[in-house]
């Protein structure tokens, strides 16, 4: 049975984003070839500092474009900053980029690597960087006799140096875990087998080491704060870029109070949110209490907020008139401009003139569509 590989890559990214997606987070892609996993971590909003690493300087230099900003990208800028850094060095260096590292990702790295390097990574992300979380993924060979045919060296890559099985891969593992006790281990994977070879396991597994400060567990060890780099390594930089951005400078009430106001303008008049009996339009204020909570304010700050701006609330509910003053200072936005209907002895020029005064006025009046805010 033939396997997808490029439906297997996408998988495998879109699940190491729903790990690290929420944290406020630097990451550092090792083994990034290229660049392929960018295009999917760069629109994470909490990441703010992203490192793409490898070791194939022309391979970076060829596929670096993938770093630039598009054009919508500066059309719709993001709320905070991002750096991106394509960087050529190997995994195994300590180096001061790697200071302050969150998230550590290497995808289909560690089968690429000889074994007097595979045996230095823990060491140098475990021991030098100490991230918060780290992601590796590597092919389970098992799940191979399900390919219709694999390379010459018996790998699904020219270039692998080796294919464990599970357990071999939860061997490696464990043994870090053993090592540096700051940190627990998970396994899942990626590529579902069919239904009736499930014993072979997933395409693709993957360990997610935590440090135990992040999932409640005590640290054994203190954690060193920018340990001593390898003064004879380095990384060369191939290209670096700082992604457009917007920075909200309004204050927490302000967002409330706008949110609040943008709510109310796109709301009000819609039929399901009207009251017969009463003649007033009740908008529920759940909405705005959601991103009132986002912006990091309480229930009873958002109500204060609204008071204090003369919106009345009453229960669940924002009350507004059937008709807002301003409507009725406008005046009739059809009315119509004078004119004698005897146009018998009007010339041409005149009626033309007329026919174009006829026109409705209609730029004041906004017909709104039924939104569902629910």
């Amino acid at each position: 049975m033939a396997v997808a590989t490029t439906t297997g890559a996408q998988a495998n990214y879109s699940q190491t984003l729903s790990v690290s997606e929420g944290m406020d987070v630097e990451v550092v892609d090792f083994g990034c070839a290229e660049v392929r996993l960018l295009q999917l971590i760069r629109r994470i909003p909490f990441v703010e500092h992203i490192l793409e690493v490898d070791i194939d300087e022309q391979l970076l230099k060829t596929y670096q474009q993938r770093a630039v900003p598009l054009i919508s990208d500066h059309l719709q800028k993001r709320e905070n900053p991002l750096r991106v850094e394509i960087l050529a060095g190997s995994v195994i260096d300590a180096v001061e980029q790697l200071y302050d590292v969150d998230v550590v990702i290497a995808l289909e790295l560690i089968e690429h690597l000889h074994a007097e390097v595979l045996e230095k990574v823990p060491e140098n992300i475990f021991g030098f960087i100490q991230p918060k979380l780290a992601i590796f993924s590597t092919p389970n060979c098992e799940f191979n006799v399900l390919f219709d045919g694999l390379l010459e060296n018996g790998f699904r890559h020219h270039d692998h140096k080796f294919e464990w099985t599970r357990d071999e891969f939860k061997s490696w593992c464990n043994n870090i875990c053993e090592k540096y006790p700051n940190y627990s281990v998970s396994f899942m994977g990626v590529g579902k087998p069919p239904s009736d070879k499930r014993r072979l396991g997933y395409s693709t597994q993957m360990a997610i080491f935590a440090r135990n400060d992040m999932i409640n567990r005590p640290l054994r060890n203190e954690i060193i704060k920018h340990p001593p780099v390898n003064a004879d390594a380095s990384y060369k930089t191939i290209y670096a870029v700082d992604f457009p951005y917007k920075k909200d400078e309004r204050s927490k009430e302000q967002k409330i109070l706008h949110e609040a106001n943008y709510y109310i303008s796109h709301s009000r008049y819609v039929p399901r949110f009207y009251n017969r009996e009463r003649c007033i339009y009740q908008l529920p204020w759940k909405h705005i209490l959601e991103y009132a909570t986002s912006v990091g304010a309480t229930e009873n700050e958002m109500m204060d907020i609204l008071r204090t701006n003369k919106i009345k609330v009453e229960g669940d509910f924002i009350i507004l008139p059937e008709y807002d003053e301003d409507d009725c200072e406008e005046g009739n936005a059809y009315d119509m401009p004078d004119f004698n209907l005897d146009a018998a002895t009007r010339g041409d020029d005149e009626l033309s003139q007329l026919a174009s005064g006829f026109q409705l006025n209609t730029s004041n009046n906004s017909y709104e569509s039924e939104e569902n805010w629910d």
